[in-house]
């Protein structure tokens, strides 16, 4: 009797370890889950979309996830850093802040409505449908950060990653049902992102309550506002440029079958990317010295190392399967560097945390004037290059560029404090 007890108690504490363990890292089984259905539904969309419409269909998320990075204008850095959990679902902030949040997700959106009617005039949305989605879009980041400001890790994941979950239920029934038409499958992909903000914006302002004060000046708050939307812009042209690039250097269609890869070799990293930045940041908030975050950049390294050998094997099982409708072999080169890309951005993750969690607003300035600088020379000599793989090369060169002087500037202002 006494032994199956024993036994009964063992098993008690295993599931309530097991419990304790996968309620710890269920946001990071959430980030998983919304790459996978992204990487899904990409896959599935190459197989129903003609090489044109898949084109536009990259065009169209790529202009998504842009609102959604660069919406708030670095905003939400600015309410990161000034605002604080003040006791159990109740955040610390001041109300300039939230007025100027607010203008940003009515505002931004019209911008960006206008420039993807400029510059993708052969891609038809309706300016109305596009405009609501991209409102959504922008405050969606907002929810995002109040959850990931409440620890609330789990309802953060669900608001930044349910939009895709709708994408692949959306390929599936497109898959299913053949007459659905490309502009019926954009409009579903669309207004799915207005039902989620819906649903998370109702929930969010339901469960956390915002109080006010006046700790930081309205100068300061503009000041530093400023030099985040930089830092914001610069990592966006980082994120999405290469995109851009080979949009207007190609085709339609390349720039689909250049999504296409990226979504395919570069999730992987993404996935490791975003819950290191999305943990990493209230980390190192709360504690930071030299030699953890030396650490921290070997193991990411090591890790991304790892990743990249076997995504490549992966590559060549994959081509294999000629139903994936994607020729691989014909991209050996872009492949290996988009790997490498990886590899640079995943090392990237623990130094952008840190700069974002410790740097002071002097050292802020100092690394966009910097960065700026030489960005625009590369990105500049990029225009001139006429392959695709010259244009990877140029973006991994920024991208590590952006490591090493937010690490230098970030190390020499520790020292100094």
């Amino acid at each position: 009797m006494g032994r199956k007890f024993k036994k009964l108690i063992d098993y008690i504490t295993l599931l309530n370890l097991i419990l304790f363990h996968g309620k710890k890292h269920f946001s990071f089984a959430l980030i998983i889950l919304g790459a996978g259905c992204f990487f899904l539904s990409n896959v599935l969309f190459k197989i129903i979309f003609t090489d044109l419409e898949y084109g536009q269909y990259s065009i169209v998320i790529t202009y998504l996830s842009v609102m959604y990075i660069l919406g708030l204008l670095g905003l939400e850095q600015i309410f990161l850093r000034y605002s604080f959990q003040f006791k159990a679902n109740t955040i610390s902030t001041q109300k300039f802040q939230i007025k100027l949040i607010s203008w940003s997700i009515v505002l931004t959106p019209i911008l960006g409505v206008i420039c993807f009617q400029i510059y993708f005039s052969d891609v038809y949305i309706n300016p109305f449908l596009l405009y609501f989605s991209s409102l959504s879009m922008v405050a969606l980041l907002f929810i995002f950060n109040s959850f990931r400001l409440n620890t609330d890790f789990i309802m953060a994941q669900f608001a930044a990653n349910f939009w895709r979950f709708f994408l692949l239920f959306i390929a599936i029934l497109a898959s299913i049902y053949k007459p659905l038409t490309f502009e019926e499958i954009i409009n579903a992909v669309l207004i799915s992102t207005i039902f989620i903000f819906i649903l998370t914006f109702i929930y969010c302002f339901k469960k956390i309550k915002f109080v006010f004060d006046e700790s930081v000046s309205r100068k300061d708050l503009i000041f530093t506002a400023f030099q985040f939307f930089i830092s914001i812009t610069t990592f966006s042209v980082l994120i999405f440029g290469d995109r851009f690039l080979v949009e207007y250097k190609f085709s339609v269609e390349e720039f689909g079958n250049y999504f296409y890869l990226t979504n395919f070799f570069l999730a992987p990293f993404s996935i490791f990317q975003n819950y290191i930045g999305f943990k990493q940041l209230i980390f190192f908030k709360k504690e930071f010295n030299i030699h953890l975050f030396n650490t921290f950049n070997k193991k990411f390294l090591l890790l991304g190392c790892g990743l990249g050998v076997l995504l490549f094997g992966i590559s060549y099982i994959a081509n294999q399967f000629k139903h994936l409708n994607f020729d691989f072999d014909k991209y050996t080169n872009v492949i290996i560097l988009l790997i490498i890309m990886g590899i640079v951005r995943l090392y990237s993750a623990s130094i952008n945390s840190a700069f974002e969690a410790k740097t002071n607003i002097k050292s802020l300035q100092k690394a966009n004037l910097i960065f700026i600088f030489f960005a625009l020379l590369i990105i500049t000599a990029s225009l001139f290059f006429e392959s695709l793989e010259a244009i990877v090369v140029c973006i991994i060169l920024v991208w590590l560029l952006r490591c090493v002087i937010m690490k230098k500037i970030l190390v020499k202002q520790l020292n100094h404090d």
